[in-house]
């Protein structure tokens, strides 16, 4: 594939990325609404898109806000440009929660209690938030949250049922935090990475009332170790009872819809499925590879949020490195294809925080010039080491934080 093939990719996943950044997203919902100035305004932003939503919002709101507290994953606090404002930025670790995703939960309940009583709450909730920000009961502490938080991004669990299990362990997600307002009403904006866009799920629904205890179903897939955790950490908690406003502001669609406007704009015929690229990543990537072998030409489009089942030790790359080095290897015949796989965030899910890919684009070459580097490519996928692979082959994609979080990105061009 030529480079003005590959910059064509990467410009359409970049108007992707735009169509659902959180300071826009926030900026719209403000512009078409109208906000009751009449009570002190507090405003709490968690997860990855937080700064950027929070800018958005100061943006629109400028000084009704009387206190903000913005809690995000390292080095994610850069979209905030806020000079002499009552703002407090908490960086913390993601997707293993650290001892800041402790403190930041004190200072939320913290926060919630200083507030005066005709406090007005605007909650700006993204993906992240799970690790960001807790508070736990007394029967776990940190060392034993990050044991489970390490099974569980290895797990090959969905998301949804991830999020069983960290509500069940939690004194503040699943609609916990509700009794902490004490009856004050919020605002709550949500950017979705969830698939069906489940406000119960987004964040695990720190403000939306739910059953938090696990389905059979989980538990019967979790080791005993951890079903003895789920069964002695149960926490019943009353008043959950607030006037809650929740709305999401950008989901998967809308980066799927912005994504397509500029292919259009590119003058490539255009494939945007609905259909959601889901599971495990073998699996995905093999379903990948039968539909761009057999697809029309032009620019497909799906949103994606696959599991990858981790070995004991693990190696470099997320899940989308992980997808698309798992398509190149699949992919047959002398069709020329070229396929982006990226998180809408500016990373890939990996497990270790430091990683700072978003994700990879491959195409027929890919194979090849890493087995020339020395890669065995069967070998990188068991070891969860697709990075490794996808960097020795020039395919790696780095874009940093985005201000974005609805899922990953997967845009792939079939030539005629």
């Amino acid at each position: 594939m030529t480079q003005v093939d590959r910059q064509h990719l990467l410009t359409i996943y970049q108007a992707a990325i735009e169509g659902v950044n959180g300071r826009r997203a926030v900026m719209r919902y403000f512009a078409s609404h109208t906000f009751a100035d009449d009570a002190p305004c507090y405003l709490i932003a968690i997860g990855k898109a937080a700064a950027s939503m929070a800018q958005g919002t100061f943006d629109q709101l400028d000084r009704h806000i009387e206190h903000a507290l913005v809690i995000t994953r390292y080095g994610y606090g850069e979209w905030l440009n806020i000079a002499d404002y009552p703002l407090e930025l908490i960086e913390a670790g993601h997707p293993q929660p650290d001892e800041s995703s402790l403190i930041a939960g004190q200072r939320l309940l913290a926060l919630l209690d200083e507030a005066p009583s005709n406090a007005h709450f605007i909650f700006l909730i993204s993906g992240g938030t799970s690790a960001l920000v807790e508070q736990l009961p007394a029967t776990i502490d940190l060392n034993e949250l990050q044991q489970i938080n390490r099974w569980l991004l290895g797990s090959g669990l969905a998301i949804d049922e991830i999020n069983q299990i960290r509500r069940a362990l939690s004194l503040i997600k699943g609609g916990r935090l509700i009794p902490y307002l004490n009856g004050r009403t919020a605002l709550n904006l949500l950017m979705s990475d969830v698939p069906g866009d489940d406000p119960a799920v987004i964040g695990s629904g720190l403000l939306v009332a739910q059953q938090n205890n696990c389905s059979q179903a989980v538990m019967d897939k979790v080791p005993v170790w951890l079903q003895h955790h789920l069964e002695v950490a149960s926490v019943d908690m009353d008043g959950m009872s607030a006037q809650i406003d929740t709305v999401i502001v950008a989901a998967s669609k809308d980066a799927r819809r912005s994504a397509t406007v500029a292919a259009k704009a590119l003058g490539y015929p255009v494939h945007c499925h609905d259909d959601f690229i889901d599971g495990d990543v073998v699996t995905a990537a093999q379903q990948l590879a039968h539909e761009l072998n057999h697809s029309e030409p032009g620019i497909h489009i799906w949103s994606s949020e696959t599991t990858v089942q981790l070995p004991d030790a693990v190696g470099q790359g997320g899940r989308c490195q992980q997808l698309a080095l798992a398509v190149a290897q699949a992919m047959s015949g002398d069709r020329q294809w070229l396929l982006l796989a990226a998180g809408s965030d500016g990373s890939d899910g990996g497990i270790n925080q430091d990683e700072a890919d978003a994700g990879a684009m491959v195409d027929s070459g890919t194979i090849q010039c890493g087995q020339l580097a020395g890669f065995d490519v069967s070998i990188a996928l068991e070891q969860a080491n697709a990075g490794a692979f996808l960097e020795a082959s020039g395919d790696l994609i780095m874009t940093g934080p985005t201000g974005a979080n609805v899922m990953d990105l997967i845009i792939a061009y079939v030539p005629e």
